[in-house]
């Protein structure tokens, strides 16, 4: 039988290599000026040229590009929502449709293994056997998630030559941004100041959420270490400590649980990786000093304000201690819920009811916020296994087993962010959440490429 990873394609586009090319630059001007230029003069204008710009680019841009692009737009994914006949449609999923359109036409010659083509279908395929449940909206929207798992499968597949992932954590990172500066101007103009919080009122960027906002902080944060760990401009060496704190300074301002309890977690062994690591990496040891010292300096200077925050934070542990409702939002609850649904129909258990809408379906009305068990109401146990397959498809075809098993702590960490995050939201209904699986799977091996370079150790 033939594995997954044989015959992989060499193809490249004619464009350009995938390579960082002139359009980088270009494409992060644009978002951010149309994004956060729209939320600043008040009009939509700018936001629809942001539309055009995007769609005349996909017949320039290399199919890399095509997938930083889209990473970009997933911490924004709640301002870039498009109203059509009464529906909102994200933005990013039309532009996952287009990507895998273009993907078809240009590598549609090139046939995939019959072992992969066989577990991807065969996922797809699951989903849609669940159709007969769906009204025509969910419809609409399967065929929206179906585009989203067969795109990033043959992204995955046909871009073993060309994909470039300093391209795409310089999107994500330039993404999240963009959903950080957007959220400082709404926040301030809805609320006064950044510092008017309340248990209520949360920082969510432009992802229309504080806690899916929290999870794009948190990988943003260890996705830096990546570019660090390449880069070789001094002048570059306080920027990224000071992007770094930005950003868990905004993942903090979310006000989310999750967020403190992770970041402060893999914040612990990322230090302890560093210090005690056999190979050691000498800009890492400069990153960390340079980020303890200006935490300091900004801790000492606003010691009132900080301690305001932290407390409000750590109330929203304390002051549900007797309360597993209050200290997990329901979460517990919607639990019980959905597992005696599962419980009273065996068949719903072993197969699941579909994921398209399905908290409407149930009856229950609120999603499972929990990855696990979203993924088994959706699909069952069958299911599940299923995906857990799909899921080693694309380890095993993002990289060899060899560099995995040399991978630091460090290459895990926006995995582990994912992988935590989604334990409290949902997952495999969003189309996003494909996206930035293999975002993080592919770091895990990216990262392993460049952990024996002579340049990263002390000297």
């Amino acid at each position: 039988m033939p594995s997954l990873t044989e015959g992989r394609v060499a193809a490249v586009l004619p464009m350009d290599l995938g390579n960082e090319t002139p359009l980088k630059w270009m494409d992060l001007l644009i978002a951010g000026g149309c994004l956060l230029g729209d939320r600043w003069f008040g009009s939509q204008l700018l936001f629809y040229l942001f539309i055009v710009y995007l769609l005349v680019r996909l017949f320039f841009s290399s199919v890399a590009s095509d997938f930083s692009m889209l990473l970009l737009l997933i911490p924004n994914v709640g301002i870039t929502l498009l109203n059509v006949g009464g529906t909102t449609i994200p933005l990013l999923n039309l532009l996952i449709c287009l990507a895998l359109l273009k993907l078809v036409l240009l590598f549609g010659h090139v046939p995939l293994t019959k072992s992969y083509l066989f577990l991807v279908g065969a996922v797809v395929a699951y989903e849609w056997g669940h159709v007969v449940y769906y009204d025509i909206k969910s419809i609409f929207l399967l065929f929206s998630w179906s585009g989203a798992v067969v795109y990033v499968s043959l992204f995955l597949y046909y871009s073993q030559e060309t994909y470039n992932h300093r391209l795409a954590v310089t999107y994500f990172i330039a993404g999240v941004l963009i959903s950080a500066l957007f959220g400082i101007m709404d926040f301030v103009d809805r609320y006064g100041s950044l510092l008017n919080h309340n248990a209520t009122i949360r920082f969510f960027g432009g992802a229309g959420d504080a806690n899916y906002f929290s999870m794009y902080s948190m990988m943003a944060m260890f996705c830096l270490l990546y570019i660090i760990s390449r880069q070789t401009k001094k002048a570059l060496k306080i920027v990224y400590p000071l992007l770094f704190l930005f950003f868990m300074a905004f993942g903090v301002l979310s006000l989310s649980r999750m967020f403190m309890m992770v970041v402060s977690l893999l914040c612990l062994m990322l230090l302890v990786n560093v210090i005690f690591s056999r190979k050691r990496n000498k800009r890492l040891i400069h990153f960390l000093l340079l980020v303890s010292l200006f935490l300091s300096i900004f801790v000492f200077h606003f010691r009132e304000e900080v301690g305001s925050l932290v407390g409000l934070l750590f109330s929203r542990f304390t002051d549900f201690m007797d309360d597993p409702a209050g200290l997990t939002s329901n979460r517990n609850i919607l639990a019980e819920q959905y597992l005696e649904m599962l419980k009273v129909n065996y068949e719903q258990l072993l197969f699941g009811i579909g994921i398209q809408e399905y908290h409407i379906r149930s009856g229950i009305l609120l999603e499972a916020h929990n990855f696990l068990l979203e993924l088994l109401v959706v699909w069952g146990i069958v299911g599940f296994l299923a995906f857990g397959g799909y899921l080693l498809s694309l380890f095993k075809l993002a990289g060899s087993s060899s560099s995995l098993n040399g991978t630091s702590m460090i290459g895990w960490l926006p995995l582990l962010c994912i992988g935590v995050s989604f334990m409290s939201i949902n997952a495999v209904s969003n189309e996003s959440f494909f996206l930035l699986l293999l975002f993080a799977i592919k770091h895990l091996y990216e990262y392993a490429l460049i952990l024996d370079s002579p340049s990263m150790r002390l000297k």
